[in-house]
């Protein structure tokens, strides 16, 4: 109410400045009307009056006194402009300041609300978490078989787990647990088929997971092979990445790794765009992985084959295509060998990866449940920052949950972006297995491209001297005798210039000649402005007839200079790009011997499973 009463109050004020304003405006119009009558007055009064300079000096004073009014005024309505503004300013931040402090009233209102209802409707659920979290560790396992933990507490605790959260799967998964420890099939059996109707997939990976802790390997590979079977390659949650690490460590058994392998490899049978291996298929492999393999070639060549690529003139595009190439496949080698060793090294201690699995899957938030922290999170940045709707929306999009991936998106990643997944070691060497001959196919298209591209020579070109580079390495180049070949090219270029330069004997003996006549037949019988133009004239004509004897000599020395200074500058820069050239090929070749490694190395083991 305050706030508003001071928003009409202020937005009445303002408008007062407005009516004075306007009122300042009128008057200065009447007194820019009373001025041009005055003029009139004072033209009429001029044409009509004996007296016309007193008359003018008298109106003069009037004018003069009129303009100083008119002045004040102005300093008046510009203080008034300069007021209204401020007011306008101060008006604005406060609605600003008005409708945040709202945002922020409101948010707090809408978060307590929604505080009173996770209270009411979720908070029993991280007790049972808590619980199912205690219930399934080894250590709880071995209380119950020395008989150090009695079932009947365990019973107890997990009954009133289930009378609480009725709706929410964990809750039967953990009386299904409870009653394994007292070997009650029965009662295993009803809790599991409970569990079931509340949450299919995650009650299948729960057992998995907890039947792989307790030993029960068998078990552990059935109900692994039941979740893999019910999952969607397209659309793959965070869990089943965590879940991978655990499998291909073969915490859940050999049988739950076969099982999972084969799933892996029917994914990627059955995917339009995996492009699996076969006859003529290289081109299409290659297409699928270049984007990865393009990120291993080296970089810069624009810096490091400046001369190369100069002298190399419209072949430079191939040339400088097929070293990437070849490049791109030799890094993606030693990437794959540097990332997946042959010989495995030890990940951790046995079961920590079922224990993240498990941990992870415990912890996940229902839908519901997670959209009601998604917003409670947004009001709590809405608060901090004193009602930023900017902050909020972040706050948001940050919250807005794992995203779910398509198979082959996930085996790209964890072969060559394992930054942008939470994968660990053993995981990406399964994936790697499902992919791993059409990786390797793409590799070798990509060299077998770059050794296409090639040409044999690389052809450099100097002022139209022209030289050749082998690339297969089939012998030696000798530099040197290249460097003379271009030395004698220029120097032969320099020697045809130079006698080029001829003198013109017709212009200078007809200067020569004339400038003779002028002095010997003219200049003794003039005298006065005829003799001073004549005169110039001999002198002109002298000066060429001189100029044309002494051109040739300068022009040729001027013409030997520039040819040698151009003649050292092209040795330097054909030194330049024959080295780069011969350490390009150099590069190339090692490169493609890199990617021919792939036809002899494996990362996979003996008998390990491919797509």
């Amino acid at each position: 109410m305050c706030g508003e009463e001071s928003r009409r109050g202020l937005m009445n004020e303002q408008q007062d400045y407005v009516r004075v304003l306007e009122q300042l405006q009128e008057g200065m119009g009447g007194l820019r009307k009373a001025q041009e009558q005055g003029s009139d007055v004072l033209r009429r009064m001029i044409a009509e009056s004996p007296g016309r300079d007193a008359v003018l000096a008298h109106l003069r004073g009037e004018l003069g006194d009129q303009k100083a009014v008119l002045s004040d005024v102005r300093k008046e309505v510009a203080a008034m402009a300069r007021t209204v503004t401020s007011t306008h300013d101060a008006f604005t931040d406060f609605l600003e300041r008005y409708g945040r402090h709202q945002i922020v009233a409101n948010a707090r209102a809408e978060l307590t609300q929604l505080t009173v209802i996770w209270k009411a409707d979720y908070a029993d659920r991280q007790r049972t978490r808590n619980l199912a979290r205690g219930l399934v560790h080894e250590l709880t396992a071995h209380a119950v078989k020395d008989g150090s933990m009695d079932t009947a507490t365990i019973d107890a605790c997990v009954g009133e787990r289930w009378l609480s959260e009725p709706t929410y799967w964990l809750a039967p998964a953990a009386m299904a647990v409870a009653a394994r420890y007292r070997g009650d099939d029965r009662q295993v059996s009803r809790a599991t088929s409970y569990a079931f109707s509340r949450d299919q997939a995650k009650s299948k990976l729960f057992f998995a997971l907890t039947w792989s802790r307790m030993g029960r390997l068998g078990e552990a590979a059935w109900w692994m092979d039941r979740y893999l079977g019910s999952l969607h390659r397209d659309e793959l949650g965070p869990e089943f990445t965590v879940l991978l690490d655990a499998i291909a460590n073969a915490e859940l058994g050999h049988e739950a790794l076969t099982y999972a392998s084969e799933t892996m490899a029917r994914w990627f049978r059955e995917d339009p765009a995996a492009l699996r291996p076969g006859p003529g298929s290289s081109r299409a492999q290659l297409k699928r992985w270049q984007p990865w393999l393009r990120e291993f070639s080296a970089t810069g060549p624009t810096n490091g084959f400046a001369a190369l690529r100069e002298l190399s003139g419209e072949g430079w595009d191939v040339i400088e295509e097929s070293w990437k190439s070849a490049t791109a496949a030799s890094g993606a080698v030693r990437y794959l060998m540097e990332e997946f060793p042959v010989e495995r090294p030890v990940y951790g201690r046995k079961g920590q990866y079922t224990d993240r699995a498990l941990d992870h899957l415990i912890d996940q938030q229902e839908p519901d449940e997670a959209r009601l922290q998604r917003r409670m999170a947004q009001l709590h940045e809405l608060l901090d920052h004193e009602g930023s709707l900017e902050a909020a929306a972040f706050v948001g999009d940050l919250s807005r949950g794992e995203e779910t991936l398509d198979f082959v998106t996930l085996l790209e990643r964890a072969v060559f972006a394992p930054e942008q997944l939470s994968l660990g070691p053993p995981g990406r060497r399964l994936a790697l297995s499902c992919v791993w001959e059409s990786v390797r196919e793409a590799t070798a298209a990509m060299a077998l491209r770059s050794r296409t591209l090639m040409p044999a020579s690389m052809v450099l070109t100097v002022d139209g001297w022209s030289c050749e580079v082998p690339t297969q390495g089939t012998g030696p180049l000798d530099t040197v005798q290249v460097s003379e070949e271009l030395r004698a090219y220029q120097e032969n270029r320099i020697r045809s210039h130079v006698d080029a330069v001829a003198p013109s004997w017709v212009l200078t003996l007809g200067c020569g000649a004339l400038a003779v006549l002028d002095s010997v037949l003219l200049l003794p019988f003039l005298d006065g402005a005829g003799f001073g133009l004549f005169l110039v004239l001999a002198v002109a004509l002298a000066c060429g007839a001189l100029w044309g004897l002494i051109r040739v000599p300068v022009r040729r020395h001027s013409l030997r200079e520039d040819g040698v200074r151009r003649q050292a500058e092209s040795v330097r820069q054909l030194n330049d790009a024959v080295n780069q050239a011969l350490g390009l090929s150099a590069e190339w070749r090692r490169g493609l011997a890199s990617a021919a490694a792939l036809e002899t190395w494996s990362p996979l083991e003996q008998g390990e499973s491919r797509a």
